[in-house]
């Protein structure tokens, strides 16, 4: 009987665990989009809902191939008229719909097939990352007349970062919250001087891996402006990215302001991709055997392989309910192995295999 009850425990383990991986495969296979906003003008005998979500499904197919390729706008435009975006859409989902007075509006979110629409930018030889960047700090300050704003109110290069949807990007953007204990780590003053200590602790606060001082100068121009942008890492101290708009009518100073925000993010963004694309280029694939006793075992060393940066791609070959074999895509194998290590796993290399467990309690 004791013995029936082992296999049966073993049996509800692996079960379990196939499920677990069933849903970590569909979730790791969605790619999402968010906040697509349509509005149009309210006809007779027509159908507003269809047509803003048909419209949300090639705005948003746009958006994510311009996320994860470094294609211009007219390229981005010339790919999603060879699809039919409807073949790639997993789901959407409406979060907000409006009829009022000659409107309709919606705001809707759109969710793809990653490993289908990736098949076709493999077939037309476009080259693309989709992997999540790191958390980063965005640090907005506006200079008026010489007067630093980025705590106080009203501070509307802040204001456009927060009404921006901080994860529309690969990167992911995080805001400081103004807490007292912000104003008291961080100064306007102590973020264009590009203070690394103070910068630092307000990175470490948000758990963010990088951080950005955005400094936008406004300068009158008779009954006009002109918006410059310049922007620093806050750890290696270097301009990163530098813009300038002029002859911006007041009416339009918002705007622009939003210009500046997804011109920035999508630059970013394009760092991101180009670093990963060329590290693709020198990878290595290996071989990893894992073993664990338990499955808290096996979680941990999943998420281990999930969130480190030298894993570019895993695939599953063998599971039971105590060991795995996983191929790896890597950037290097010893940097690899040296992060393994300093997380306390139990590694046993040998040539471009290597075996994995973790040390005993």
């Amino acid at each position: 009987m004791k013995t029936f009850n082992i296999i049966k425990i073993k049996n509800i383990f692996l079960i379990f665990l196939i499920c677990f991986f069933v849903n970590i495969s569909f979730s790791a296979n969605q790619a999402v989009v968010k906040n697509i906003y349509i509005e149009l003008d309210l006809k007779e005998n027509v159908d507003h809902r269809t047509i803003a979500i048909e419209t949300s499904y090639k705005i948003a197919l746009s958006r994510y191939l311009k996320w994860i390729t470094l294609k211009e706008t007219p390229d981005i435009i010339d790919l999603v008229g060879l699809l039919e975006a409807r073949d790639y859409v997993s789901g959407y989902s409406i979060e907000n719909e409006k009829y009022k007075k000659e409107k309709y509006s919606a705001l809707i979110t759109v969710t793809f097939e990653k490993n289908k629409l990736e098949k076709f930018l493999e077939n037309k030889n476009i080259e693309f990352f989709s992997k999540k960047g790191p958390k980063t700090l965005i640090i907005p300050i506006i200079n008026f007349e010489q007067r630093l704003i980025l705590w106080d109110d009203p501070n509307p290069w802040f204001d456009v970062w927060l009404r921006r949807p901080l994860d529309s990007n690969l990167n992911l953007f995080t805001l400081p919250t103004g807490e007292v204990d912000d104003l008291i780590t961080l100064s306007a003053q102590d973020a264009i001087n590009l203070k690394y200590f103070k910068i630092k602790k307000l990175a470490n606060k948000y758990d963010a891996d990088q951080a950005y001082i955005l400094l936008v100068n406004v300068e009158s121009q008779n009954e006009k402006i002109k918006l410059s942008i310049e922007a620093y890492d806050g750890f290696s101290q270097e301009v990163i990215f530098s813009s300038d708009i002029e002859n911006i009518k007041i009416n339009n100073f918002d705007y622009n302001l939003n210009v500046f925000a997804d011109t920035f993010a999508d630059y970013i963004d394009d760092l991101w991709v180009k670093e990963n694309l060329d590290n693709i280029n020198s990878e290595t694939k290996i071989l990893a055997k894992i073993s664990y006793k338990k499955y808290s075992e096996w979680i941990k060393i999943k998420n281990f392989l999930i969130n480190n940066e030298k894993v570019l791609k895993y695939n599953i070959l063998i599971i039971s309910n105590n060991n795995a074999t996983i191929e790896l895509n890597i950037l290097s194998i010893d940097e690899f192995v040296e992060d393994l290590i300093k997380n306390r796993f139990k590694i046993i290399k040998k040539e471009n295999n290597i075996f994995i467990s973790q040390y005993e309690s």
